[in-house]
């Protein structure tokens, strides 16, 4: 093999990716649509928030009415306000509440409360109203009945509400302990940190892998692949084809996770007080975990993209080439949904095994770091395992690519390609 031959192959390939209009719109337009959401949704939210909630208050008996409507007027944002309250009787109770769900569906209301007697609870209470969908005016709604019943219940006790409601608050503090010492975070950190890798692998593979896929069987449709085997070998072709591929395909990913990082570091600072204490930056992504993503991410990269070239070879159309493709896609969608198997489970049988075989060792064995850093003995096991699975599928696809590269009418059954391969 002729590695001038194989450059000039990577360059045609890198070029004619890199240089496609497709290729320049799906770079921008990914960073622009992040960046509309990050910034844009978190604003018009902000806007269509309420200022000013305009409530009725209906009430069965008069108990804790005047707790309630202070506990209420309390709410800051939005401002609550008790515009009308009212005593009904049970028997009158469903007739008022009809006149009052006219009203609000009039505008004349936001909404109203009903409380009624409770023997569990002090007293129970419904909300009524146009918008049931913002959370932030339900939590604090919520919290201010809450309040009541507590006041009620501890009146007399001592026991101050502010303590109670700290004591409410109060959350368990998660270390984990590994080789590398006492680290703070939990289940939010591993969770996030590990599925954002993975599903970065994933779309990766996916999105080049089908497109030098694609390409391949193309370039057999137009029989352009005669023109270029007539300077090249079959096995120049395949290597500098998945190298090209795969270097635009790190530019491309290059370019969003540094938009990604500068969006992060401008944004970190107006999100961080909302973010649990786990979710820090330093707790999602470490220096020791880049590494590893970098290695499996490399290696993951050559053993899909080497399949997916194996299978466009033997395709003559586009329509075979979707059918075709099948199998190995559901090898890579096995391998992710592994990965949340293997977060709850990181030192389970069954997730050590997976993180051992090839086509699963990317995905699983990575969460498995960020999770539960396994023995370095089966970290090195299985990268040393996925080198020789990307070198196996390598020579697989190798002898395809010869056998099946200029072939053209009928697509060949995978026994006529096994004995193809014993023969050579």
């Amino acid at each position: 093999m002729k590695r001038h031959q194989v450059y000039h192959i990577v360059r045609r390939e890198f070029l004619a990716r890199v240089c496609n209009k497709a290729f320049i719109f799906s770079t921008v337009l990914v960073p622009v649509l992040l960046g509309a959401y990050t910034f844009l949704v978190p604003v018009l939210f902000r806007g269509t928030t309420t200022d000013e909630l305009r409530l009725g208050l209906l009430y069965v008996s008069e108990a804790y009415v005047e707790e309630v409507v202070a506990a209420l007027d309390r709410i800051e944002r939005p401002k609550v306000i008790v515009v009308e309250r009212q005593g009904v009787s049970l028997a009158q109770r469903d007739e008022v509440r009809g006149r009052w769900s006219e009203r609000v569906k009039q505008g004349d209301l936001d909404g109203y409360l009903m409380l009624e007697p409770s023997e569990e609870l002090l007293f129970n209470a419904r909300y009524f109203a146009r918008e049931t969908g913002n959370i932030e005016i339900l939590v604090r709604l919520e919290d201010a009945l809450r309040s009541v019943l507590l006041q009620a219940v501890l009146e007399g006790t001592g026991v101050p509400l502010e303590k109670v409601a700290r004591v409410q608050r109060a959350e368990l503090e998660i270390v984990r302990i590994s080789e590398r010492g006492e680290e703070k975070g939990g289940f939010g950190a591993a969770f996030f940190s590990t599925f954002a890798l993975a599903f970065l692998l994933y779309l990766a593979v996916l999105i080049n892998g089908q497109g030098m896929a694609m390409a391949i069987v193309e370039e057999k449709a137009s029989r352009l692949i005669e023109v270029i085997l007539g300077a090249v070998t079959a096995m120049e072709f395949m290597t500098g084809k998945i190298i090209g591929v795969m270097l635009s395909g790190l530019t491309q990913l290059g370019i969003w996770v540094g938009c990604t990082l500068i969006a992060v570091l401008y944004a970190l600072p107006a999100v961080a007080v909302s973010l649990p204490p786990d979710l820090g930056l330093a707790n999602l992504v470490s220096l020791e975990m880049l590494f590893y993503f970098s290695v499996f991410f490399l290696l993951g990269y050559l053993l899909y993209t080497t399949i997916f070239a194996a299978v466009a070879a033997t395709c003559t159309s586009t329509e075979e080439l979707s059918q075709a493709l099948f199998p190995a896609m559901l090898l890579l969608m096995v391998a992710f949904f592994g990965v949340f198997f293997a977060i709850p489970n990181p030192d389970a049988t069954v997730t050590r095994v997976l993180s051992l075989i090839p086509f699963f060792t990317p995905l699983v064995m990575l969460a498995r770091i960020n999770v539960l850093s396994p023995p370095h003995w089966e970290i090195l096991l299985g990268i040393l395992l996925l080198i020789v699975g990307v070198l196996g599928c390598f020579w697989f696809c190798a002898k395809i690519f010869r056998f099946a590269l200029l072939l053209h009418g009928k697509r060949p059954t995978f026994a006529e390609i096994v004995r193809t391969l014993r023969a050579a």
